[in-house]
């Protein structure tokens, strides 16, 4: 089960969070270094610039930047400082 977190607008109107937006979020506000798994086998490191519903845009040591897919996304996890 996929917990969620509300927000309201200032419009009145709430809407709700899932963790794994929350989490995002998180990773890309603290530029977190993560490791990205695709489903192809390929691998990439790096930190969250921007994401929507459909892609995550990463920006990697050397400063290169990648679209990855999110369907396309085996697993990531938080790479150990």
């Amino acid at each position: 089960m996929e917990s969620f977190a509300s927000q309201r607008s200032d419009s009145g109107t709430t809407t709700h969070i899932s963790a794994h937006e929350i989490d995002l979020i998180r990773y890309r506000d603290n530029r977190t270094a993560l490791f990205f798994k695709l489903t192809t086998g390929d691998e990439f490191r790096g930190a969250i610039r921007w994401y929507d519903e459909t892609a995550i845009r990463i920006v990697q040591d050397d400063r290169a930047e990648i679209v990855i897919y999110q369907h396309a996304i085996a697993f990531y996890y938080q790479i150990p400082k």
